[in-house]
């Protein structure tokens, strides 16, 4: 009875925790003080009722890892990409970008990813089973990668390319190499709607409606913007409309297909989207 009693405290505990990263952006003094005021001492109490002080003195240093893994560096990681990305997109979104993506080099896009999963790894150091020689060099190596990725996106933050008002098609590379295609340049505009079913040996795959915006170039080369069916995206759509018809370019969508059309009413529904706009801006009856 006492070993469920301490589990549940420790369950308890990180609910609290959650509760307090959630609200971290609205709250921080609050969320702050949930998480090391309450959740970490219900935590650790929670350790000793399941076990016993003999215990907490032999692990106590990796139940406190153990929590600083789960609540703090897990998070932290994770928060950092998401938290640079959007920082990312307001900076140049501000800079009369009508559309932007953070990434214009396709092999490096899912770096960043790879190196928060290496560290998740290597931060699960104290619980390895190896000599105290080979955990301080992983230890080590962790602090080297975190610098690394630090450095990483200290470099990708000039890897962008996106739809400018005012230069056009921009395309910016980590090596600082440059392409702008100026709308004088652009033959026209096409909006390509289609769906992506979900495979049936994959569980987690859904099916979605999602459209292209593709720029034809006077010399036929073709560049394309991927884009969701929601209102930010449509109301992106419909500034690259105006401007399009600002500098005289052709724009037009293409019809879609019957199979489109039944997956396009049912994600609105679903989504539960105010269905006039999307079908202006579309074009279907």
């Amino acid at each position: 009875m006492r070993k469920i009693f301490g589990i549940l405290l420790i369950i308890f505990s990180l609910f609290i925790a959650l509760g307090g990263l959630l609200t971290l952006e609205e709250d921080f003094k609050a969320s702050l003080f949930g998480i090391l005021v309450i959740s970490l001492p219900l935590y650790m109490i929670g350790h000793i009722v399941r076990t016993n002080m003999w215990q907490a003195k032999q692990k106590g240093l990796r139940w406190l890892w153990a929590y600083i893994y789960v609540v703090g560096i897990i998070p932290a990681l994770f928060l950092s990409y998401e938290g640079y990305e959007n920082l990312k997109e307001q900076t140049f979104s501000n800079n009369h970008f009508l559309l932007f993506e953070s990434t214009a080099t396709d092999y490096t896009g899912g770096l960043s990813i790879g190196f928060i999963l290496l560290l998740l790894l290597l931060f699960i150091f104290p619980f390895y089973e190896t000599t105290r020689k080979i955990k301080s060099m992983i230890a080590i190596a962790a602090v080297v990668v975190t610098g690394v990725y630090a450095g990483y996106q200290y470099m990708m933050w000039a890897d962008y390319r996106g739809i400018h008002e005012v230069d056009g098609l921009v395309t910016h590379y980590w090596n600082g190499e440059e392409q702008i295609v100026p709308y004088e340049e652009i033959a026209q505009i096409a909006v390509q709607p289609y769906v992506k079913y979900a495979r049936s040996n994959r569980p987690s795959d859904k099916t979605y409606f999602a459209w292209r915006l593709i720029f034809m170039t006077k010399n036929e080369e073709q560049i394309t913007y991927r884009l969701w069916l929601n209102d930010i995206s449509l109301s992106k759509g419909n500034r690259i409309k105006q401007l399009a018809h600002s500098k005289n370019i052709p724009f037009h969508v293409i019809p879609m297909t019957e199979k489109q059309r039944e997956e396009f009413d049912f994600q609105l529904e679903l989504k539960k989207l105010d269905w006039q706009p999307y079908y202006l801006f579309f074009e279907v009856e």
